[in-house]
């Protein structure tokens, strides 16, 4: 029985050769059907029946292509059925709630004792999610185990089982490049494994697992315009481009060629991750009030500054056997975070990974805390959610001085930042740029030559003396003060009195900026905060 071997064929290697023409003509025959829709409403997936992309083969003068059959609308949901030239591969998208599934996978030409059959594997109980509403950014993460799936051959060759299970990630938004132009597309990696048993006659129960492992790049309004396969034997990944569309839109809603360039929109929930999470509605201070407590050994109080960024977060552990705060212990943290999604164990919560940049005597660990400890080179995590009243419910796994295995909570009050002034502040600040090199080792000193620094004032931020502006302008940026070995190189600025906290600055090299938007700097901030950027990192205290 080669019916392995056919299966790895058709479904991993999928537009990557496994036998008849690479050429089709920009047309199909879709089914007819009762009751259809013009098009998949998804914009990433804009779908309809007709529609053909042509995809160029990379390192190679093959093209492939996939056609959409009508689209489907029944209670709320659509379906639509996609079709790979190559081999026949066919997957039924199911879209609901904004989500779009893979329910079924067709595969033709599946050898089994010689003879060529159909198989069909339908998901359709727990489909396979395909592009959610809208994610995080973050590592793969995995199906809860194993999903049965009914599994179909055509002819009947015996009875067929099987079970699947998969992991999905998003990568984030990058830009790809094709031969009609450059679009901003959204980046998605799943793994999809189907574990096949089909008993027959002659070789009685054969199993067989096969692993569909892909990236997809999609953009709004024109669907897959790359694709990445890793699922062949291949060390390498087949990877193919699109070149042609022939049912793109423009803003008129007319057909019309491939635009020279595409972005995801600025409202997009692709884009606005944090808004769609209502992070932003926890971003500030908060605080909550020591209690001291007899029935308990230790209470600890926390203060918490959080931003679209980063974090500093201040905990006070006291000993209630004298109640004394004078005697507490505190752990102070800061630096970045990344949004994970949603707590898996209370789902009212929202995850953030934290990276700190500084920790107050190298003590402290927030999510899970270890105490005591110096080893800072692994990341951790806090749960957060939003209560009544503008209250801040702060999940805590373990906190210093008492180890404890079960969740600890606790509410936080919003608490107003008092209004900085040059008491508060030093009268000088220092902005650190850091680069890394290929070994991620700071930079060498001569690395960072060129680079400077452009500083104004507006009526948001008005903090930088009017003597050091002067003399700076994007031909002449402020220069960096020095260079050090553990941060890169860094630049002062001078801070006048009456000033606002913060500061305006773009990091340069001629037209080459550190980042693409212009930073504010918070000069109030406890510590010193630090934005990590691709292979940079910008500190400032």
């Amino acid at each position: 029985m080669n019916l392995k071997r056919a299966l790895l064929c058709l479904v991993v290697s999928l537009a990557a050769g496994c036998g008849g023409s690479s050429e089709k003509t920009d047309s199909t025959t879709p089914a007819t059907t009762a009751i259809t829709s013009t098009a998949f409403s998804n914009s990433y997936l804009p779908a309809q029946g007709g529609a053909v992309w042509r995809y160029d083969v990379a390192d190679s003068s093959d093209s492939i292509t996939l056609s959409s059959s009508n689209v489907i609308k029944n209670s709320g949901q659509e379906s639509v059925e996609l079709t790979w030239d190559h081999s026949g591969y066919k997957q039924t998208l199911r879209q609901k709630n904004n989500a779009v599934y893979i329910d079924r996978i067709k595969l033709n030409q599946v050898t089994v004792d010689n003879k060529d059959y159909q198989v069909e594997v339908d998901l359709s109980e727990n489909p396979v999610l395909l592009l959610p509403e809208y994610a995080i950014i973050g590592d793969m993460k995995g199906s809860d185990g194993y999903h049965d799936m009914k599994v179909k051959i055509s002819p009947n060759v015996g009875p067929a089982y099987g079970e699947y299970t998969y992991e999905w990630s998003y990568k984030g938004a990058e830009t790809v490049k094709t031969t009609t132009g450059s679009y901003e597309a959204l980046h998605i990696r799943y793994r999809l494994i189907l574990s096949i048993s089909v008993t027959t006659q002659d070789y009685g129960t054969v199993h067989t697992q096969v692993e569909i492992n892909q990236d997809l790049w999609l953009v709004p309004g024109i669907g897959i315009v790359k694709l990445a396969d890793y699922s062949a034997a291949s060390s390498t990944p087949f990877i193919a481009v699109l070149s042609g569309f022939n049912k793109y839109k423009n803003e008129n809603n007319v057909i019309a060629p491939l635009p020279e360039k595409i972005t995801i929109a600025s409202d997009s929930p692709w884009k606005n991750i944090h808004s769609f999470y209502k992070l932003n509605e926890l971003y500030g201070n908060w605080e909550n009030e020591y209690q001291c407590d007899s029935n308990t050994e230790y209470s600890p109080s926390f203060k918490l500054s959080l931003n679209e960024t980063s974090y500093t977060l201040r905990t006070l552990v006291t000993n209630n056997e004298s109640c004394n705060q004078a005697k507490a212990h505190e752990y102070i943290e800061s630096g970045t975070y990344k949004l994970l999604g949603h707590d898996i164990i209370d789902t009212d919560y929202l995850r953030l990974e934290l990276m700190p940049s500084s920790s107050e005597q190298n003590y402290y660990r927030f999510g899970n805390l270890v105490h005591n400890t110096h080893n800072f080179a692994y990341t951790h995590e806090i749960n957060l959610a939003s209560g009544k009243n503008g209250s801040l419910k702060l999940a805590v796994d373990t906190i210093p001085e008492k180890f404890i295995n079960q969740r600890f909570y606790t509410n936080l009050k919003s608490a107003k930042a008092k209004a900085p002034n040059i008491e508060g502040l030093e009268k000088t600040a220092l902005v650190y740029f850091r680069m890394y090199d290929d070994a991620m080792m700071i930079a060498p000193e001569e690395d960072f030559a060129g680079w400077g620094m452009q500083v104004w004032n507006d009526k948001h931020c008005d903090s930088i003396l009017a003597s050091q502006l002067k003399d700076i302008s994007w031909e002449k940026p402020l220069q960096p003060l020095g260079y050090d070995p553990s941060y890169g190189i860094y630049f002062e600025l001078k801070i006048k009195e009456g000033n606002t906290g913060c500061a305006n600055v773009i990091i340069h090299k001629g037209n080459q900026q550190a980042v693409d938007d212009n930073m504010t700097l918070d000069l109030s901030a406890p510590l010193y905060s630090t934005i990590t950027y691709q292979d940079t990192e910008i500190s400032y205290n």
